[in-house]
């Protein structure tokens, strides 16, 4: 890695790092166990409408990749996120295994709408590439997803193990995410980072990676606006959009 190349990694590692998002208060609750069983089910439920969104996501940037080793890269984690081939072991359908062990059956948990903040964020993730172009699309996943998932999980990890007892094969879906992210990271950086050429690329990158993580803040802005909601009233979680 040339020192150039080292620079601009770290440059967008310090955006997603230093991002208000690790100061919010739902995360804060996480790791001081302040959440009730309600609260880990809002979140399960915004978090499946997202994380079932997340091969869209990927396949919108491949549409729009010309580059037929990043195309490579963007397929391989295609691959994985649906199971490598093994339907049950998509990720979508291990993230199902959280939510049915949380009480929430299949046919609540798609009737269940989208919130506001939710859609915004899948559309923030949809918009990029068409708007900035692969590179920069790359980029958010890279840095503004997969490069914090783990660290992000870990601490949504303990909020709801500490919430509820859950079977442990419930959770294989954060497990995977804590542990084989990083690795996707990587192989996504390596794309990235040779690619970039001209600073107002480098500019589009920044601004696709802070409105990912800005997208992302407000996900959880519309989670804590649900639980409130709910608290509020003390009517079913259900009900609260």
């Amino acid at each position: 890695m040339t020192q150039t190349t080292s620079l601009i990694k770290n440059s967008f590692q310090e955006i997603a790092a230093n991002h208000p998002l690790w100061n919010h208060d739902f995360l804060h609750r996480c790791q001081t166990g302040d959440l009730l069983l309600p609260d880990i089910q809002i979140l399960a439920v915004q978090m499946y409408k997202f994380s079932k969104e997340f091969n869209r996501i990927l396949a919108g940037i491949l549409s729009c990749c010309t580059d037929e080793t990043a195309q490579l890269v963007i397929l391989e984690n295609l691959f994985d996120e649906m199971g490598q081939g093994n339907i049950r072991q998509s990720h979508p359908e291990l993230f199902r295994r959280f939510t049915r062990a949380l009480g929430i059956d299949d046919d609540t948990l798609a009737a269940l709408p989208t919130a506001p903040e939710t859609r915004a964020l899948i559309e923030t993730y949809l918009k990029i590439p068409r708007q900035y172009g692969y590179i920069p699309a790359l980029a958010a996943v890279c840095y503004a997803s997969e490069g914090i998932v783990s660290s992000l999980y870990t601490q949504l990890y303990q909020g709801i193990v500490g919430a509820a007892p859950l079977p442990k094969e419930s959770l294989i879906f954060f497990e995977l995410h804590i542990d084989v992210d990083d690795s996707h990271a990587a192989k996504l950086a390596a794309v990235i980072e040779p690619r970039i050429n001209l600073m107002d690329e480098f500019e589009q990158i920044q601004l696709a990676i802070t409105e990912a993580m800005d997208a992302r803040t407000e996900f959880f802005n519309g989670i804590q606006r649900q639980i409130f909601n709910y608290g509020f009233s003390q009517d079913s979680w259900l009900l609260f959009k």
